[in-house]
């Protein structure tokens, strides 16, 4: 059985470490498709925009995959989307979720979607609980598509979203299609501090009048720890304004954030950006600590930028960051 056992990784030498990594990063085999981010909206972009700092090619997510509640889609290599691009046209964008979910269950549909995700690497999706149909969408998915291609290598990245107004028995049905995604590959669900909390008391009938974020501060982590046991999950990842808390099988640590502003945190873009670095660490074959600080680092630059960052400014964030941590209030975080 898996018990708790909490460690405080050393923020420092993990930045350092991703200092080395982001000089060396060749990546140019590899194709990002994500949706475009509200900067690259309001330019109009003539061409798809590339992450430079990575060297890996990025272009747009088509709409049928938004329909679908996916936010980005990583491949081993380049990949032809224009026949799946072609049923932009025909996806019901504004329908009824019956007929949405009807739509992917046309063969002609479903044998595009095969053929993507057969050099899919790395599947994000959307929030959950904003996502219309999103348990009917994406069980569909895992059954149609992902189970008959019989991969077993794929990672998966999952958000809920604040599920305060969805039935108990509709979040229960939406963590159990999420396990059921790790038959396939890794799962790693991704809740903020208030999302987990909010989740953690849905899952054990507390009342949404009470207190819990008040009466259980010095003990929040291990309430976290028990939404990780009640899912079949490679990881759980929960984030606070100070730091960053991963839960898996073979460890569970906590790593400190460099302070951003509060904007930046609920940006429309922010989880997009995350995922971009988070996305990459896993290309890279990174540890968990790494691929999370990727995913702090893009989206800290994405944010203070409003643009892509090149690797210069990469470089210049995670120095920023390491002296950050030489400040007093951070240091007495490896004191405890």
């Amino acid at each position: 059985m898996v018990t708790y056992n909490m460690e405080i990784k050393n923020a420092g030498l993990v930045l350092t470490n991703l200092l080395t990594a982001i000089h060396s990063m060749v990546a140019d085999e590899y194709l990002y498709v994500s949706r475009t981010t509200s900067e690259e909206r309001s330019n109009h972009p003539a061409v798809p925009s590339s992450l430079s700092a990575f060297g890996i090619k990025e272009w747009p997510l088509p709409d049928i995959l938004s329909v679908l509640g996916i936010r980005s889609l990583t491949f081993n290599s380049m990949h032809n989307l224009e026949a799946l691009s072609r049923l932009d046209t025909v996806a019901p964008v504004t329908a009824s979720e019956k007929q949405i979910e009807e739509f992917f269950k046309k063969d002609e549909v479903i044998t595009e979607l095969r053929s993507v995700f057969a050099n899919c690497r790395i599947i994000a999706f959307d929030d959950w609980a904003a996502v219309s149909g999103a348990s009917a969408l994406w069980d569909g998915l895992l059954t149609n598509v992902i189970k008959p291609l019989g991969k077993t290598d794929m990672e998966f990245i999952f958000y809920l979203g604040d599920p305060v107004k969805k039935f108990s028995f509709e979040v229960d049905e939406a963590l159990d299609i999420i396990s059921a995604f790790s038959t396939y590959g890794k799962a790693t669900f991704a809740l903020d501090e208030n999302e987990a909390i909010n989740l953690w008391m849905i899952l054990n009938g507390v009342e949404a009048s009470t207190e819990v974020a008040g009466q259980f501060t010095s003990n929040l982590k291990k309430k976290y720890f028990s939404i990780f046991r009640t899912m079949n999950i490679a990881r759980l990842l929960v984030y606070s304004a100070n730091d960053a808390v991963l839960y898996a099988d073979d460890e569970q640590f906590v790593l400190s954030r460099k302070k951003v502003d509060r904007y930046m945190d609920i940006a429309p873009d922010a989880r997009q950006n995350f995922i971009a670095g988070f996305a990459i660490g896993l290309l890279m074959r990174l540890d968990m600590a790494h691929c999370i600080a990727l995913g702090l680092i893009v989206f800290g630059c994405c944010g203070e930028l409003k643009s892509r960052p090149e690797q210069k400014d990469l470089i210049s964030y995670i120095e920023g960051w390491i002296l950050d941590l030489q400040k007093p209030e951070s240091i007495q975080l490896y004191q405890d």
